[in-house]
Order: C-alpha cells, then structure tokens, then sequence
C-alpha cells in the first residue's frame, strides 16, 4: 500500500473537504474510527489533513507518545475528565511539536488502558527532548516515547488496513 496509497485513502475518506480551509487550518480535521485488534477495542483517530505531508522525505521519523490512562472504562477507554486532560496533554504537545512544522500529528490511538499519538518528525531528537520536558511538569500521567524511521510510513498504513 505505502506512500501514494495512504494519501489515496485520505483522499477518499475525504467527502466534500474543503483544500482552501487545509491551507488555513493545518491540521484541524480528524476522524474517528472504532475497530478491534487482538480482541481489544480499539479507537483511531487519523488525521485527515495529512496527504501532502505523507512519505514526505522530511518527516521520516515516527515518535510514539505512550500515555498510560490512569481511569479508564472497562474497555480501556478514559473517563470524560481524564479525556479532558488528555485533550489538554496533545494540546500542549502540539503547541511545543508542531511549530514551524517540526512534526505532523498522524493519529492518536486508544486501547487497553494507553493513549498513544504517533507523529512523524525530520528532528527526532529535538521532539523527544520536548516530551522529556513535558512529562517533568506534567503531573497527571507519566509520558513515554519511543522512535523508529518509519520512511514510508508503514504503521498509519497498517492502521489503515485495521
């Protein structure tokens, strides 16, 4: 599937939007899809304004940012008030990782007691020393990361095949 069909299936999952509004509003368009992986439920939410930063030669990084849930549903879904906070939690990463287009918020996955939200980056480095700092004043949950290249952006594509 690779580069040119993940940006076909943006595309296409794309009904009506609007190319003027990306232009003005990166990144502000996400749907929400419910699935199941190794019987867990499972909730994606992709980033829908994305096609033309994907394979880009300048964000092959991928960083994992793992957020253990501290109250969650049966499901491994948060509460209404630890959503908020996560809320504020990817608000602030992307404040601090997506200025001057350091990095691309591809997709916030939720399962089994973990929000995780996976961005591509061309200064890998740079994005983990954010998280680090960000995880030194943020008392509500403990943030991990991890990093691979990931050239062709194969995990949104196997999150797509999901």
């Amino acid at each position: 599937m690779h580069c040119l069909a993940v940006q076909a299936f943006l595309i296409a999952s794309d009904s009506g939007y609007n190319s003027d509004r990306e232009k003005m509003a990166y990144q502000e368009y996400w749907d929400l899809y419910k699935t199941h992986y190794d019987g867990q439920a499972v909730n994606i939410r992709l980033n829908q304004g994305i096609e033309e930063y994907v394979c880009h030669p300048r964000y092959m990084y991928q960083i994992n940012i793992c957020v253990p849930l501290n109250h969650m549903d049966d499901l491994g879904f948060p509460f209404d008030e630890e959503s908020r906070l996560l809320d504020e939690l990817e608000e602030l990463l992307r404040e601090k990782l997506e200025t001057q287009k350091v990095s691309v918020f591809a997709a916030s996955v939720t399962c089994n007691g973990i929000r995780m939200y996976i961005i591509y980056t061309y200064i890998p480095d740079y994005c983990k020393k954010v998280v680090d700092e960000i995880n030194r004043v943020w008392v509500y949950h403990s943030i991990s990361h991890t990093q691979q290249e990931d050239r062709y952006w194969e995990t949104i594509e196997q999150i797509l095949q999901n």
